[in-house]
């Protein structure tokens, strides 16, 4: 927070910079690239890392927004290979993180939060949630904060 003369001026968190630990829960462990990595799907990696709320659903799409010379299928072939998870599901599981960490550091709204994430329907979006983090979204919201006042 940064105070002024007469006003107060809030900071928005950076948000990407706490997601990994909320990839690596989903995943169950670290996703990394090979050695032996074709450089396209480090690409395609780097993307979604970066922009997460921004890849599109179909991959063919994204490899034309990122400039890569693959169709869908190929590129698809590519990402699982080189880091032993289909991109659909990498995608939606760094979503899911950004999201969680959204929820434990920001007030916004959870029907807010779930639209960031690319879902329209927020009961949906807490129903997928509290599939990979075994709670929904207020809970987890609730217990990340008392997690931090009691540090």
């Amino acid at each position: 927070m940064v105070v002024g003369p007469k006003t107060v001026i809030y900071k928005r968190p950076k948000i990407l910079e706490g997601t990994g630990a909320y990839v690596r829960l989903i995943l169950g462990r670290r996703c990394t690239l090979r050695a032996d990595i074709d450089w396209r799907a480090g690409r395609m990696k780097e993307f979604i890392d970066s922009h997460p709320e921004q890849v599109p659903r179909d991959v063919t799409d994204l490899c034309k927004q990122i400039g890569l010379p693959v169709s869908g299928r190929q590129a698809r072939r590519l990402f699982k290979s080189s880091t032993g998870i289909g991109i659909r599901s990498y995608s939606m599981k760094t979503r899911f993180a950004v999201a969680a960490e959204q929820l434990r550091v920001t007030n916004v709204a959870i029907k807010v939060v779930a639209a960031e994430a690319g879902y329209q329907n927020s009961r949906h979006f807490a129903r997928r949630f509290k599939q990979l983090f075994h709670v929904n979204p207020m809970e987890f919201r609730k217990l990340s904060r008392r997690r931090e006042f009691a540090v």
